[in-house]
Parts: C-alpha cells; structure tokens; sequence
C-alpha cells in the first residue's frame, strides 16, 4: 500500500493548508470527486481526513463520511480536521462517533503524543488549523501524524 491519504471530506482548510502538509510529511493525497468515489479510496490509502466544517465539496456530513469510509476499510486511521480548537470540538466528535456507535477514543495533539492506541482505527487524531500553524505544534503534530498513519 502506498503512502496515500485520502481527503475524505475536503473542506478549503483542508485543502488549503493540510494538503501541503501532508505532502510535505511525505504522503499523497487522493481527492473524491463525489461520495461514491470514498469506499473504493478508503481501500487504498492508509488514512482519511475527514473536516467537521459544515460545508465541503462532499455532499454528505463527516457522519456519513465517517460511515462509508469505516464500512469500507474498518482498520483506516482517521484523522479529523476543523479550525477550532481541540477542547471546542471535542465534544462534537464524541457525540458523532456515539451517533455512530462507535467507541473508539479522540485525541488532540495534545493528548495524543502518549496514546498507544494511535493507528488501526482504535482512536482518532484531531488536528486544528492552529496546530499547522505554529511550527513546534505543527512538528508534533507530524510526529503522531506518522504515527497514526502506518
């Protein structure tokens, strides 16, 4: 498997700022061109970007997202993005992952640099605008970047 991220639900931050990082981190980017597109990338990157904006050039919501790309590749790491901070969102991404079912945990790039669990799809990373922005946080969150997409 190459080292393809799939942009699951670009939003212009995403593709703005996270992209180029990405690249840069060494990785590929795969951008869908519709939501039917997402099940057959999920199978052939070894993680997804999913913004939680409201707007995306995806039609469909980071839930449903989330849903099409998990059915698709159970074990993909998931990597949420969105401007906000993580003590803001978290609350949100808790509730869409128990809409969900799901049970997994979320770390922020704070919480995240001790999680054993990163990869494989048992917890998902948060990165914000902020944490690419500055460049010791946007080091650190390449470090669990790399960590989480194996």
């Amino acid at each position: 498997m190459s080292r393809q991220v799939l942009l699951a639900r670009p939003h212009p931050f995403i593709v703005s700022e996270m992209k180029p990082w990405l690249e840069q981190g060494g990785y590929s980017v795969q951008r869908p061109d519709n939501v039917g597109d997402l099940a057959s990338h999920a199978r052939a990157c070894v993680g997804a970007v999913i913004s939680l904006a409201v707007s995306s050039s995806i039609t469909a919501g980071a839930a449903d997202v989330l849903k099409i790309v998990r059915q698709a590749n159970p074990s993909l790491p998931i990597l949420f993005a969105a401007l906000r901070p993580y003590a803001q969102i978290r609350p949100e991404i808790e509730r869409l992952l128990q809409g969900l079912g799901i049970a997994e945990t979320v770390a922020g790039t704070d919480q995240g640099a001790g999680s054993p669990f990163l990869g494989g799809g048992r917890t998902f990373l948060y990165v914000s605008k902020d944490d690419l922005s500055d460049a010791a946080r946007s080091s650190k969150a390449r470090t669990l970047l790399v960590k989480h997409f194996v």
